[in-house]
């Protein structure tokens, strides 16, 4: 099952909880949309 992602973002970098919330889905799966 793929997780989805919704990024935040402050226009150039994401923010350090859109990382945490993408290494943690990873951890669950490897299908990830963002």
């Amino acid at each position: 099952m793929a997780s989805l992602v919704i990024a935040e973002h402050n226009g150039n970098t994401l923010l350090p909880s859109t990382l945490s919330t993408i290494t943690a889905a990873k951890a669950i799966n490897s299908d990830i949309d963002i």
